[in-house]
C-alpha cells in the first residue's frame, strides 16, 4: 500500500533527466530546443491518436487473499469521518479561503477514492483506494473538529504513544516464516514496507512551525500523519495473519533470506564495473560508436544513472528487520543494471533508437508494450514477476498521458525527450523476466 513509486509520475529517474543527465534534457521540455537544434514540430493529434490504445493494464498484487471485509472496513471508516462534517464547506463555514480550499480539496479526493475503489482491478488495489480515502477523510473532519470544536496539536500528540505500541505489537507477533520462500518474501517485503512507514509517519517533523496552539491545517498535517501510521499499521497486521493463516507448514525463513541477500549483493557488486557513474555529463561517452543523443542514447544515461542508485542502495548496510526489502531492492538494481547493458548492446549495434516521427514514438510505444506482454506470460519466477513488473510497465501509462495533454503543435525535440520513458519501460520489462527467475532460484536454493 506504500509503493508509492507506482503512484506518482515524477519519478527519480525523470528528475534526473531535468537535473543531470543533460541541461539539454530541461531544455526539451521547457523551449523544445535542444543545444540550438531543430524547430521541426509535430501536430499534437497525431501524437493522441499514437497512444489512443490503452496499454496492458499491470496492477498491484499480493500473494494472500485479501478479504473484502477488510477493505469495506476501511471504506466504512472513510465514510463515517466524511458524514460528520458539513463538505464540502462554503464561505460561511469557513471563512479563510487557503483553510476552506485545501479541506475541500481533501474531501473531493477522499470522496473520488471510494467512488473508485470498484474499479480496481484487485482486492489489493482497492485496498489501496480505501486507504486513501480513510487518510483523506480522516484529515478533513480533525481540521474541522479544529475550527468548530476544540481539537488541538496538543489532543492529536497524545495520540502517539498509542500507535508506537501498536507497531511494538505487530512487530512483537510477526517473524519471518513461510512455506515458500519465494512467495514469503513478497509477502514480507509488503509488512516491512508498512511497518516502516507507520514508524517514519507517527515520527514525522511538524510540516510548519506551529502558530498560536496551530491552525486547523496544522492539526489537518498531523492528523494524517498518525492516521497514515494506523492505516499501515493495521494493514501490516492483517497481511501477516492473512499470510500466516495460509501457510501449511511455518518453516523459518530468516537464514534462508540472510543467505539469499547475501548472494544477489555480491552480484549486484560484481556487476557494477559496468555501470557509469551516478551523474552522466556526456550521454553518447556510453555507447562504442558515433551517434548522437538520440532517445535512446538519453534512456541509456537514465538507466545507467538508476542502476548505479539502487545499486548503491542495495549495498548499504542495514539492521536485519529489512530483508526482505533487501532482496527486493537487489532485484530492482540488477532489472536496471542487466537493462542498461541490453540497451547499450542494441544502440552499438547500430539501432540508434531514434525518434524524428510520430510513427518512431508509436514504435517505441508498442516495444514497451510487448516486453510487458512478454513479461507477463513468462513460465518462471512469476510471482516475483507479479510483484514487480508495475513498478516498470505503469512508465508507459504516465507518457502516455503525458502525450494527450499536449496541444497545437509539439516540438520534436520535446516528444524526444519523453518518449525516453517508452524505452526505458521496454528495456526493465525484459529484464525483469530472467532477474526474476535467477532471484526465486537463488531463494529456493538450499
Amino acid at each position: 500500500m506504500t509503493h508509492e513509486h507506482c503512484e506518482s509520475a515524477v519519478t527519480r529517474r525523470r528528475l534526473l533527466a531535468l537535473s543531470g543527465v543533460g541541461t539539454l534534457a530541461s531544455l526539451a521540455g521547457c523551449s523544445g530546443l535542444l543545444h540550438g537544434g531543430s524547430e521541426r514540430t509535430v501536430a499534437a493529434d497525431a501524437l493522441a491518436d499514437a497512444v489512443a490504445d490503452d496499454p496492458p493494464t499491470v496492477p498491484e498484487t499480493l500473494p494472500i487473499e485479501i478479504e473484502a471485509s477488510f477493505v469495506d472496513e476501511q471504506r466504512s471508516m472513510a465514510e463515517s469521518d466524511l458524514a460528520a462534517v458539513p463538505a464540502p464547506f462554503d464561505r460561511e463555514e469557513i471563512p479563510n479561503g487557503v483553510i476552506r480550499a485545501r479541506l475541500n480539496d481533501t474531501y473531493e479526493s477522499a470522496t473520488d477514492s471510494i467512488d473508485r475503489i470498484g474499479e480496481a482491478e484487485t482486492l489489493y488495489g482497492r485496498l489501496g483506494r480505501a486507504n486513501s480515502a480513510r487518510v483523506d477523510a480522516h484529515q478533513v473532519r480533525a481540521a474541522w473538529r479544529a475550527i468548530a470544536a476544540d481539537l488541538t496539536l496538543s489532543d492529536l500528540a497524545a495520540e502517539a504513544a498509542a500507535v508506537e505500541g501498536a507497531i511494538d505489537e505487530v512487530l512483537a507477533q510477526w517473524s519471518y516464516v513461510g512455506d515458500d520462500p519465494v512467495r514469503a518474501v513478497v509477502v514480507h517485503e509488503e509488512i516491512e514496507t508498512e511497518i516502516q512507514s507507520a514508524r517514519n509517519w507517527i515520527s514525522a517533523e511538524p510540516r510548519r512551525p506551529p502558530r498560536d496552539g496551530g491552525t486547523a491545517l496544522d492539526v489537518a498535517d498531523l492528523a494524517e500523519d498518525h492516521e497514515r501510521a494506523r492505516t499501515s499499521v493495521a494493514v501490516a497486521s492483517y497481511v501477516f495473519d492473512r499470510f500466516r493463516t495460509s501457510l501449511d507448514a511455518t518453516a523459518e525463513q530468516r537464514s534462508r533470506f540472510e543467505a539469499a541477500r547475501a548472494e544477489l549483493r555480491q552480484r549486484v557488486r560484481a556487476r557494477m564495473g559496468s555501470l557509469p557513474a551516478e551523474d552522466v555529463d556526456n550521454p553518447t561517452a556510453l555507447v562504442d560508436r558515433d551517434v548522437g543523443e538520440t532517445t535512446g542514447v538519453r534512456a541509456l544515461a537514465n538507466l545507467g544513472s538508476e542502476a548505479r542508485y539502487r545499486a548503491d542502495d542495495a549495498l548499504e548496510a542495514d539492521d536485519g528487520s529489512t530483508l526482505a526489502s533487501s532482496i527486493l531492492g537487489a532485484a530492482d538494481a540488477l532489472v536496471y543494471t542487466r537493462a542498461f547493458n541490453t540497451l547499450r548492446e542494441r544502440i552499438d549495434g547500430g539501432d540508434d533508437v531514434a525518434v524524428e516521427s510520430v510513427t518512431d514514438v508509436a514504435h517505441l510505444r508498442a516495444d514497451a508494450i510487448d516486453a510487458v506482454e512478454q513479461a507477463r506470460t513468462a513460465d518462471r519466477g512469476e510471482l516475483l514477476i507479479r510483484a514487480m513488473l508495475p513498478w516498470y510497465a505503469n512508465e508507459i501509462r504516465w507518457t502516455d498521458d503525458q502525450f494527450e495533454r499536449e496541444s497545437g503543435s509539439v516540438s520534436l525535440d520535446s516528444v524526444s525527450f519523453d518518449a525516453i520513458d517508452y524505452v526505458v519501460a521496454a528495456a526493465t520489462c525484459r529484464a525483469v523476466a530472467p532477474v526474476s527467475a535467477d532471484v526465486a532460484a537463488t531463494l529456493r536454493d538450499p
